[in-house]
């Protein structure tokens, strides 16, 4: 240990070590809260009172509407079902009727068809029924495949007809039932008024079936 060394004192060597520690350890950071807030891109801070959302959030929120919609719209399909069952006879007369209804469409159709071929045996037989002179001929006028092709397609669209709208009724839970009814006494409403049409063709056999010569 050299000279100098030795005569310093131990206040001076106390305060020596006391400079170095002091240099050695660096101050301590003020105890302050740090701001989480992420760093803005153009050096400013938001307003007061906004928020930020994170990416990830805004998808998770985005996911869950729909499954809050879709319970939403279940019970109208659920609503609908009991109107369609709702008038299980109902429903069970009309489609009974309905296939009544084509094979009676397809009947008058056939007796239109036959009808200029038909008609002198129809009328022999009702004369000899009440016992009274047949008549002789008929002859078809030219307006007879008109009168008869008309006949026909009415009962088509008679039978669509009553289909569609039983349907459409059957579907809204109403009753349908008088629908292949109606639609049949108007088939045969048909069939009278082209028959009479047929006969009115031959004014001779027309007027042969008269009362009055009767």
């Amino acid at each position: 240990m050299s000279q100098n060394e030795a005569a310093r004192t131990p206040d001076e060597s106390g305060d020596t070590a006391a400079t170095h520690g002091t240099a050695a350890t660096p101050p301590a950071a003020p105890s302050a809260s740090r701001d989480e807030r992420p760093r803005p891109q153009y050096g400013e801070y938001a307003p007061e009172g906004w928020t930020w959302t994170p990416p990830g959030d805004e998808r998770s929120a985005a996911s869950t509407e729909p499954a809050i919609a879709a319970p939403v719209a279940a019970p109208a399909t659920s609503a609908s079902a009991p109107a369609a069952s709702a008038r299980p006879v109902d429903r069970a007369w009309t489609i009974t009727l309905l296939i009544f209804g084509v094979f009676g469409a397809l009947y008058n159709g056939l007796v239109l068809f036959q009808l200029p071929s038909t008609a002198l045996e129809s009328a022999k037989l009702s004369a000899s029924m009440l016992g009274v002179d047949a008549p002789a001929d008929f002859v078809p006028g030219p307006a007879v495949p008109t009168f008869i092709f008309v006949g026909i397609a009415l009962q088509v669209v008679l039978w669509i007809g009553a289909l569609l709208w039983s349907r459409s009724r059957l579907r809204a839970g109403r009753t349908a039932w008088w629908i292949p009814l109606l639609a049949g006494v108007a088939a045969f409403v048909v069939v009278l008024v082209v028959g009479m049409l047929v006969f009115a063709s031959d004014p001779g056999f027309l007027q042969s079936l008269t009362p009055a010569q009767l």
